[in-house]
């Protein structure tokens, strides 16, 4: 599951003369990857909704001399999207690459969640991915240069117990950008992403109350992931030319399980439902029933 580097293309450096566009870059994954960026010498650009957020994260990139810029935007939104990039490459120069790592997450039982999380999860994962990519490669094709690189997930890979919006969302990313590769593979714009499991961010922790306790069993299989351990993946996505990575052994065999023996998955998942609803501790109900206070 870590990919192949592109057949016929060598590996590329990351230097002075690169300039990165990071979205969601205020915090967490996209925050961890700008660092690493800026630590290469590349100029970054981060994109994030709030303002307060970016000029903090912009003042600890510049601490250690980084060259900086930031712009305000909502990845929904493609017009803002579009003005954004167009004002970043207008004062950093053409995006070289692109880490696209804003998202959201929505946890919990299929029922009860409200029908706006499907469309708001989708909104932000998928068309929040899409719009920045749709501004960037007509000028890497033209140049015949450049690195797109999305956050997937592991849910992106196998469809997962209460994820059922964001489960779509991540599958759509992977979708994307493993038909992107193909077509712009030609032009010699690499095309990547990266699928984590839970990654200790803002996100974790908003996620982590609302999760059903039949996903937390699952989860705890999985140690939660630092972010700069998933930035340095993508980093290592970036200079290889490589395609896809799971990061982490135990990710990486059980998503090999999922693609290969896709009915030994569901064989673990459904005995480790039924074990949790048979031995549940009090508070929690099986899908479908009252929960207690």
């Amino acid at each position: 599951m870590k990919g192949n580097k592109a057949e016929g293309r060598s590996a590329r450096a990351i230097g002075p003369g690169t300039h990165a566009v990071v979205t969601g870059g205020s915090s967490g994954i996209g925050l961890a990857t700008a660092r690493l960026l800026a630590a290469r010498g590349a100029r970054v650009s981060l994109i994030a909704r709030t303002a307060s957020r970016l000029d903090e994260a912009a003042a600890q990139l510049a601490e250690s001399g980084a060259r900086v810029a930031t712009a305000v935007a909502d990845v929904t939104d493609r017009a803002a999207v579009e003005k954004a990039i167009g004002e970043l490459t207008t004062r950093q120069g053409p995006c070289d690459i692109l880490i696209t790592s804003a998202g959201i997450t929505e946890a919990g039982y299929f029922q009860d969640l409200p029908d706006s999380a499907f469309r708001e999860v989708m909104e932000t994962d998928y068309f929040g991915t899409l719009w920045p990519v749709r501004a960037v490669v007509p000028s890497m094709i033209e140049r015949r240069h450049g690195t797109v690189i999305g956050v997937s997930a592991v849910v992106g890979i196998a469809g997962t117990f209460g994820y059922t919006a964001v489960s779509p969302a991540k599958f759509a990313v992977r979708g994307l950008l493993e038909a992107l590769r193909a077509e712009l593979n030609p032009y010699d714009v690499h095309v990547g992403f990266i699928c984590p499991p839970d990654v200790d961010t803002p996100h974790y922790a908003y996620e982590r109350p609302r999760l059903p306790v039949e996903t937390k069993e699952f989860s705890k299989a999985m140690k939660l992931m630092p972010p700069e351990q998933v930035a340095a993946g993508i980093i290592r996505l970036i200079e290889r030319r490589k395609t896809r990575m799971v990061p982490g052994a135990v990710n990486r065999v059980g998503s090999a399980v999922s693609v290969m023996l896709p009915g030994a998955l569901e064989w673990f998942v459904d005995r480790t439902v039924r074990k949790v609803r048979r031995d549940r501790p009090a508070g929690y109900a099986a899908a479908g029933d009252v929960r207690t206070p």
